[in-house]
C-alpha cells in the first residue's frame, strides 16, 4: 500500500463518514477541508496534564519468543524448520533469504574465502575464516565470529491485534504487531550465533523490517523497497557477526570495539514506516557479546550475575548435543505458546528492563490511534506510552536497575530526569519555581536547569544507541532523540535510602523538553514558533571551557509524566528466587565498560561527502533531492572508510540521521548560534548560509567517553554541521540513510548508498543504478520474478517502453510553433 493509496483511503473515509481523527491541532472553526471538525487532536499546550487512572497500570514487558528450530547448517537449509504449521523450507519463503545464507561473495576472497563454494562446504569456510572472539570466561575456547554457535529459527507474524490504548474507556484500538504484542516480542541474539527469522505478512499493507543497529546484509536490512508483501514472507538472515580490520601484526581479526548491545526492530516499507509505526510495529533487539556478557557476570552491571549469562537453547555449533523439540517443548509458557517460559529466557533478568517511549493521539470516542495522513511535519500525541502503555506503574526492588531507553516516538524530542513523586506532582500542578517557594507561573518554559537539577535524581549512563560507552558516567538528565536509546543504571536502593519491609518509595520518569510541533523543541508555545531555537542535543557544560556563547537548553515548566516507579523493600538475596551469591551490581561513575573502538584516522578516509538535510517543493530533501529507490546516491568503496559532512539546511527543524550498516564516530558538531536568532517561516525556507567563521565547536564541551561513543543516529539541531566518520564492511548494498523524523522519511529525506568492492573503485564514480533485490537473493535472479522476488517495483517508467507510435491513440498534440 504506497502512500498515495492511504491517502485516497483517507479522502474516502472523509466521504463515508463525518468523524475523522487528525493529530494536528487546527481552529475551532475551520471550513476549509475535512479535518475543520476532528474527533481528537493534539493539545500541545496542556500535554503535562494526566488523566484519571495515569501510573496504575502495570508496564507491559514483551517476551521472548522460542527458535523453533536450532541445529547446524545442513540441517536447516532448505529444510522444514519453520514449525508444523509452516512446509515452506528456509530459504524458499516468497522473498527467499540473503545470497550469503548459502553463497560467498567474490568480494570476500579478500578475507580468504572461497566464492567457488556452496551450502555447507562455504558456511564451514566462513566459519574459518571470519576469526574468533575470546570467551567471557577465559577457560572456555574462544567463540567464532561466524557461526561459533548453532543457527536459531523463529517465525514472527505481522499482524492486525487490539489494545486498550486509553485511560478512559475500554474500548481498543486496532493495531498493527509484531505477534499479536505492542511492542512486539523481544529478541535475544549473542554475538557469534546466527538468526533468521521468517517474517509473515498478514496485514493488508506492505512492511519491509529493519533491524536497527544491525550489521547485516542488504537482502535483510530492511531496504524500503525490500518488501513483505501482503501474504507473503521473507527469511532474515542476520549472521550476527562484527566485521573485520586488518592488524598490522595479527592480520585480519574481528573489530570487537563494534559489537552492539540495545537495538530494535521496525517496519521500514517505502512511504508508509511512520504510519506503520505509529500503529504499533516496533521491538527491541537485544545483543549479547562477550564483554558485556563478562560484565554481568561479575556482577558490574545488574543482573543475577553468572545466572544472567545462560540461554538454554544455545549450543556450539561443533558440540554434538542437538535441541530437539522435546526440548523446546519443555522451555515453552504454555500460557503463551510459542514464547519462553519467564524462569527459562534467555539470558533472564528480572533488572534489565527495555522501555520504548512513544506519544500518539487518541480518539476516546473510537479508542482508536488517530493519525493525519495528509500531514508529513511530524507526529505528536499527548497521550504518553511506555511499552505499549499509557502512563504505566513499575514496582522495583531497592537495588540497581538497568534500563535501555528507545525514543520510538515519530517526531518527539525527550530530556529524560527522575524526580520523586511528591517533586513531579507539585511541579506538575504549580511548576518547577514551586518547588522552591516560588508562585505558580502559567510560563511555558524557560531556563529552569538549576530548579530541575536540584530536585532531579542521579544515574549513571552506560552507552548510547546501539553500544556501551567505555565508562559509566554520572548524569541528572538525558536527552534522547528519535530513534536513539540510552542505557542508564538507576540504584533505587541510594534514592530509597532507609526503606524498611513493607514501605514503598516512587518516583516518576519525567520529560521536560519543550515541543509544540514537528518541527522540534522549540522554547516558546505561541504557534509560528520562536525566533530563538533550542542549541544543541547534548547536555554542555555549564561553563564551556572554549568561547561557545552558552544559550540555556530551555525545560517546561512543568513537567510531562511518563512512568512511575515504585520501590519496594527487596535487597539482594532478600526475595524468593534470588539465587545463591546474589549481590548488589558494582558499577559505578568511571567504571571500565566496553573496549574503546578504533578510531578512523585521517589515512584511512578515502571520500569527503557532503549532505544537506532541507525541506522544498513541499516535502523533505538530501541536497535538493527526493528519495529514488532505484538510484545509488553514493557509492562508498566496500571495506574503505569515509567522511561525511552532515548539514542541516535551515529552517528551525531537527533531523536525526540514521545511517544503516555500520557505526559512525562523531568527528565535530559546529553550530552557529547567532543563526538561531532568526528562523524564515517561509515554505520552503531558504537554505541557511551558514557563517563558517561563526560555528563553534560542541564535541570539545562534552565527556571524552561521550564524544568518543559510538552511533547510528545523529541528530542535527538547527543550524548545525555534524562531521562524521564511518566505515562500510562486509556486506554490498543497497543500504539508506535518512532522517528518522519518520514523516520526514517517507516524504523522501533519505538516500541509497551502495559499497561497491574492489581497491580499483573510485568512490566518487556511482554506479548507474543500484543492486536490484533478486542479486541480493540466494538462488535468485532478475529473470525469476515469479520464483523470487527481492521487491516490488515501485512504479512503472513515465515512458512507454514502445514505440510512440504503439502507445495508442490519446496522445498530447504537438504544439504550433510560436507565433501561429
Amino acid at each position: 500500500m504506497k502512500r498515495r493509496d492511504m491517502l485516497k483511503g483517507v479522502a474516502a473515509s472523509v466521504v463515508g463518514s463525518t468523524v475523522v481523527a487528525s493529530g494536528q491541532e487546527l481552529d475551532p472553526i475551520d471550513e476549509r477541508g475535512p479535518f475543520a471538525s476532528p474527533t481528537a487532536r493534539f493539545k500541545k499546550g496542556s500535554q503535562h496534564v494526566l488523566p484519571d487512572g495515569a501510573f496504575t497500570k502495570p508496564l507491559f514487558l514483551p517476551p521472548v519468543p522460542l527458535p523453533t528450530c536450532v541445529d547446524t547448517f545442513d540441517q536447516l537449509h532448505e529444510k522444514p524448520v519453520f514449525g508444523q504449521e509452516d512446509e515452506t523450507k528456509l530459504g524458499h519463503s516468497f522473498h527467499g533469504i540473503a545470497r550469503e545464507w548459502g553463497e560467498t561473495p567474490k568480494h570476500w576472497e579478500v578475507y580468504g574465502c572461497d566464492p567457488s563454494k556452496m551450502g555447507n562446504e562455504a558456511w564451514d569456510d566462513k566459519r574459518k575464516h571470519f576469526g574468533t572472539i575470546p570467551h567471557y570466561l577465559k577457560h572456555e575456547k574462544p567463540v567464532g565470529n561466524w557461526s561459533g554457535f548453532k543457527p536459531k529459527c523463529y517465525k514472527i507474524p505481522i499482524m492486525e491485534s487490539y489494545h486498550p490504548m486509553n485511560l478512559k474507556n475500554d474500548k481498543t484500538a486496532r493495531l498493527y504487531s509484531f505477534a499479536g504484542m505492542v511492542p512486539g516480542p523481544t529478541l535475544k541474539m549473542r554475538l557469534g550465533e546466527p538468526v533468521v527469522v521468517r517474517f509473515v505478512n498478514h496485514l493488508e499493507a506492505e512492511t519491509s523490517v529493519h533491524l536497527h543497529g544491525g550489521h547485516s546484509p542488504s537482502h535483510s536490512d530492511g531496504f524500503p523497497t525490500f518488501y513483505v508483501l501482503q501474504s507473503k514472507a521473507r527469511d532474515y538472515f542476520y549472521p550476527n557477526i562484527v566485521p573485520l580490520y586488518k592488524d598490522e601484526e595479527k592480520g585480519l581479526q574481528p573489530d570487537i570495539g563494534e559489537t552492539q548491545s540495545t537495538m530494535w526492530y521496525h517496519d521500514h516499507a517505502m512511504d508508509a514506516t511512520a504510519y506503520n509505526v505509529s500503529k504499533g510495529l516496533a521491538a527491541f533487539a537485544l545483543f549479547y557479546g562477550d564483554e558485556e556478557l563478562k560484565l554481568i557476570h561479575d556482577r558490574v552491571l545488574p543482573g543475577y550475575g553468572p545466572d544472567s549469562c545462560l540461554d538454554p537453547t544455545s549450543v556450539r555449533y561443533d558440540d554434538s548435543r542437538t535441541i530437539t523439540a522435546a526440548d523446546l517443548k519443555k522451555l515453552e509458557d504454555p500460557q503463551r505458546p510459542g514464547f519462553y517460559a519467564n524462569v527459562h529466557e534467555p539470558y533472564r533478568n528480572p533488572f534489565d528492563i527495555p522501555l520504548v517511549l512513544q506519544d500518539k493521539v487518541i480518539d476516546h470516542t473510537t479508542g482508536q490511534v488517530a493519525y493525519d495522513l495528509t500531514s508529513h511535519d511530524g507526529y505528536l500525541g499527548d497521550t504518553f506510552f511506555v511499552n505499549g502503555v499509557p502512563w504505566p506503574r513499575l514496582e522495583v526492588r531497592n537495588r540497581k536497575y538497568r534500563f535501555r531507553i528507545l525514543d520510538g516516538s515519530n517526531a518527539r524530542v525527550y530530556r529524560l530526569r527522575i524526580m520523586t513523586a511528591e517533586d513531579f506532582e507539585k511541579a506538575n500542578q504549580d511548576g518547577i519555581t514551586s518547588l522552591d517557594g516560588g508562585m505558580p507561573t502559567d510560563e511555558d518554559s524557560g531556563d529552569f536547569r538549576n530548579q530541575y537539577d536540584k530536585h532531579s535524581q542521579s544515574y549513571l549512563r552506560i552507552g548510547k544507541d546501539s553500544w556501551l560507552w567505555s565508562k559509566a558516567l554520572k548524569k541528572q538528565s538525558t536527552v534522547l532523540a528519535m530513534a536513539n536509546r540510552a542505557d542508564l543504571v538507576v540504584d533505587f536502593g541510594t534514592l530509597a535510602e532507609g526503606l524498611k519491609p513493607g514501605e514503598t518509595r516512587e518516583f516518576v520518569l519525567v520529560n521536560t523538553m519543550p515541543q509544540f510541533d514537528g518541527r522540534g523543541p522549540k522554547p516558546k508555545l505561541e504557534d509560528g514558533g520562536d525566533p530563538r531555537v533550542l542549541p544543541a542535543p547534548f547536555d554542555i557544560a555549564a561553563d564551556p571551557p572554549n568561547d561557545i556563547r552558552e544559550t540555556p537548553l530551555v525545560e517546561l515548566n512543568r513537567p510531562i509524566g511518563l512512568m512511575k516507579f515504585v520501590v519496594c523493600y527487596g535487597p539482594p538475596r532478600a526475595c524468593e528466587g534470588d539465587p545463591a551469591g546474589d549481590c548488589e551490581a558494582s558499577v559505578k561513575e568511571g567504571t571500565p565498560l566496553a573496549t574503546n573502538h578504533r578510531d578512523i584516522p585521517d589515512a584511512e578516509v578515502v571520500a569527503v561527502r557532503e549532505f544537506i538535510f532541507e525541506r522544498g517543493k513541499g516535502a523533505w530533501q538530501i541536497n535538493g533531492r527526493f528519495y529514488d529507490p532505484f538510484i545509488a546516491n553514493a557509492a562508498p568503496r566496500l571495506g574503505g572508510a569515509e567522511e561525511w559532512i552532515l548539514r542541516n539546511g535551515g529552517g528551525g527543524w531537527w533531523h536525526p540521521i540514521h545511517i544503516h550498516l555500520e557505526s559512525h564516530q562523531l568527528l565535530s558538531y559546529e553550530k552557529d548560534f547567532e543563526a538561531d536568532q532568526v528562523v524564515d517561516r517561509a515554505e520552503p525556507p531558504a537554505r541557511v548560509q551558514l557563517d563558517l567563521e561563526r560555528l563553534k565547536g560542541i564535541v570539545g564541551n562534552l565527556d571524552e567517553v561521550e564524544a568518543k561513543g559510538l552511533h547510528d543516529t545523529q541528530i542535527l539541531g538547527p543550524n548545525t554541521v555534524a562531521r562524521i566518520r564511518i566505515r562500510t564492511r562486509t556486506w554490498n548494498g543497497p543500504f539508506v540513510f535518512h532522517c528518522h523524523n519518520l514523516e520526514h522519511e517517507d516524504m523522501r529525506m533519505m538516500f541509497n548508498f551502495e559499497p561497491v568492492p574492489g581497491d580499483g573503485h573510485d568512490p566518487n564514480v556511482a554506479p548507474a543504478a543500484r543492486t536490484h533485490g533478486n542479486d541480493l537473493t540466494l538462488n535468485g535472479k532478475r529473470e525469476q520474478r515469479d520464483q523470487f522476488v527481492g521487491e516490488l517495483e515501485w512504479e512503472y517508467a513515465a515512458i512507454p517502453r514502445t514505440p510512440v507510435a504503439d502507445a495508442g491513440e490519446e496522445q498530447i498534440p504537438p504544439r504550433p510553433p510560436e507565433g501561429q
